[in-house]
């Protein structure tokens, strides 16, 4: 529930911080979203009771759907359009770096300074981030365009249906990879965790340099794929041979997603970008949920294994989907 929360919340509000972003076409969204995420550090250090623990997660998908759409939008702005596949992926390798090491470093702190004192660093580095934010200044567009203010943007369907058949190959490894690696005989199932994020690291580290040349299409397609074999592999794999599974898997997520915010990007004028981050973030949400909660319960009726192998079906036809509309797309971009 705790993890549910957010992510629901987010999945609600997101366009609703799109369309606020391209209105009031500035980057009080971001600094809003910080500011909600420091109250709930500081919140959680509070609170007394489960129900005010979950109100606060609710709060913080909030503060998710602000600063993560205001600050995809911003990187997306503030690139060139010949460099933003590069730009897009440096933005998700800051993320990939935080996400690996913000979970340690909080249980390290929890351990030598207790949850009050991890709680109070926790608002001081959002804090920090919120006075950086504050001094940006948003690119204004063209002031003849029509500031239609939309909150779903229907031209970013295609990458948003990309998006959501690869991320339902992150929500089955997010939800079960572990309890599927223990049963294959793997006595720390963490470490697959850490060759994903391996392969996380390693494509976005060159995946965007190289859409910028290619198309955006030329890689992503790819790393549909990569995610499709990552999932096929973990479904025969045992011991060791997950390490491989896991880092094919994190080169499939980390070459595509990226690209899919920069394709987004790509397919909308400046006056929508936020409404087109946005929208793409409804199906990021679903994608995560679909594999988290679709493949557990898949899982239990016919087994882990055959799971899987039945989810990675999901990429595969998203990198097929994509193959069929290389065209379209190139024209519209």
């Amino acid at each position: 529930m705790l993890i549910g929360f957010i992510a629901a919340v987010a999945l609600v509000t997101r366009p609703l911080a799109g369309w606020w972003i391209d209105r009031a076409n500035s980057t009080l969204p971001l600094v809003a979203g910080g500011l909600i995420f420091a109250a709930c550090a500081l919140g959680y250090w509070q609170a007394r009771s489960v129900t005010t623990l979950l109100a606060l997660r609710a709060v913080t998908g909030l503060a998710i759907a602000f600063y993560g759409t205001a600050s995809q939008t911003l990187a997306a702005n503030l690139s060139p359009a010949e460099r933003r596949g590069e730009a897009m992926s440096l933005f998700a390798l800051a993320l990939t770096l935080s996400q690996g090491f913000g979970p340690p470093a909080g249980v390290a702190l929890a351990a030598r300074i207790g949850y009050p004192g991890l709680f109070l660093t926790c608002a001081v580095i959002t804090l920090v981030g919120v006075a950086f934010s504050a001094g940006l200044h948003a690119l204004r567009p063209d002031p003849t365009a029509r500031r239609r203010g939309r909150v779903l943007n229907w031209k970013v369907l295609l990458p948003g249906l990309l998006l959501l058949t690869l991320n339902v190959a992150f929500g089955v490894n997010f939800a079960l990879l572990a309890v599927h690696a223990s049963r294959r005989g793997l006595v720390n199932p963490g470490l697959v965790f850490v060759a994903h994020a391996l392969g996380v690291f390693a494509a976005q580290s060159v995946a965007g340099r190289l859409s910028d040349r290619l198309g955006r299409l030329a890689v992503i397609v790819p790393g549909l794929a990569l995610a499709a074999v990552g999932l096929w592999v973990t479904a025969l794999a045992a011991g060791a041979q997950l390490f491989a599974a896991g880092a094919l898997s994190g080169l499939g997520l980390g070459a595509a997603q990226p690209l899919l915010y920069a394709l987004a990007a790509d397919l909308v004028p400046l006056e929508e970008r936020g409404s087109a981050v946005g929208t793409i973030g409804i199906f990021h949400e679903i994608g995560i949920v679909v594999g988290a909660v679709g493949g557990g319960l898949l899982g239990r009726s016919v087994g882990l294994p055959q799971m899987y192998g039945i989810a990675g079906t999901v990429p595969a036809s998203g990198a097929i989907l994509a193959l069929l509309a290389t065209r379209r797309v190139r024209s519209r971009a």
